[in-house]
């Protein structure tokens, strides 16, 4: 299922179970940025001298019988000197009968900086993901990663768009889009993995969404060059090195449960 371009107009971020426009952005970036709790449907932090933005993404907030939170808590150096973003999601959506099965939304850190830019023009996405959930109820939903390209430059809306995930741990029986045809492709050696592709088209946004699950689940931590799956899903036809990649986040989708994740990120997009 589901989990900015670089002027910031971040337009519908597309997630594989929802359509969506986002309003304009709640620039927050002008306050002092302390730690920051962000409760509303499109609240949001765009984070001075990061290439990142704090998202609490509920596209389907009209159906939560609860709350959903994410939080900004701060920014660090990793043990090779780059920042890393410190950041929370807090979820209390009580299960229902009839949208148990409806994601609700999707807390992230996006990225703001070296976006609509080819493939063949990126020298690497340095991805380093830490995170640990503590549930008190069942929970569904899934840590992700998710991108989108398009050979039209800054088109994420379009059909001709393609949304891609690489899913790093999953539960309460959330599944992706496509799942029902069966694996469309298996990929080896990705990050340390194997992994199986789902893929079908959004019917909500006519937007394919290709989704690479991986055969053993990654618990509580990633780390890799995120190029190095682009350049797969090249290698299996979907696009070509000249596609622009348009949108870049990382962050955890949800459907009900009350849990905290907490989670260390670091991520970026170096051109050549």
């Amino acid at each position: 299922m589901v989990c900015f371009r670089q002027s910031l107009a971040l337009a519908a971020l597309s997630l594989t179970h929802a359509a969506f426009a986002l309003p304009a952005l709640t620039d927050l970036s002008s306050r002092a940025q302390s730690s920051t709790q962000l409760c509303g449907d499109y609240a949001n932090i765009i984070l001075s001298n990061t290439p990142w933005i704090v998202y609490n993404m509920l596209y389907n907030a009209d159906q939560i019988d609860g709350t959903q939170c994410t939080n900004y808590d701060g920014v660090t150096a990793s043990v090779n000197g780059t920042k890393e973003v410190l950041w929370s999601s807090v979820t209390n959506i009580d299960y229902v009968e009839s949208t148990n099965n409806v994601p609700k939304g999707y807390s992230f850190v996006g990225l703001t900086q070296n976006l609509e830019t080819k493939l063949s023009a990126i020298e690497s996405i340095p991805a380093a993901y830490s995170w640990m959930r503590t549930n008190t109820t069942d929970f569904k939903g899934n840590i992700c990663f998710d991108f989108m390209t398009n050979d039209i430059k800054g088109d994420s809306t379009s059909s001709s768009s393609h949304e891609l995930m690489l899913w790093l741990q999953y539960e309460g029986g959330q599944l992706p889009i496509g799942w029902t045809n069966g694996p469309a492709a298996t990929v080896y050696n990705l990050f340390g993995a194997s992994w199986t592709l789902y893929e079908d088209v959004n019917t909500d946004t006519g937007i394919t969404v290709s989704t690479l699950m991986p055969t053993k689940q990654f618990e509580g931590s990633f780390s890799g060059d995120l190029k190095d799956w682009l350049l797969a899903m090249a290698n299996l036809g979907r696009f070509t090195e000249s596609t622009y990649v348009n949108v870049g986040n990382a962050g955890t989708e949800f459907f009900y449960g009350n849990a905290v994740m907490n989670a260390t990120l670091g991520l970026q997009i170096d051109l050549a």
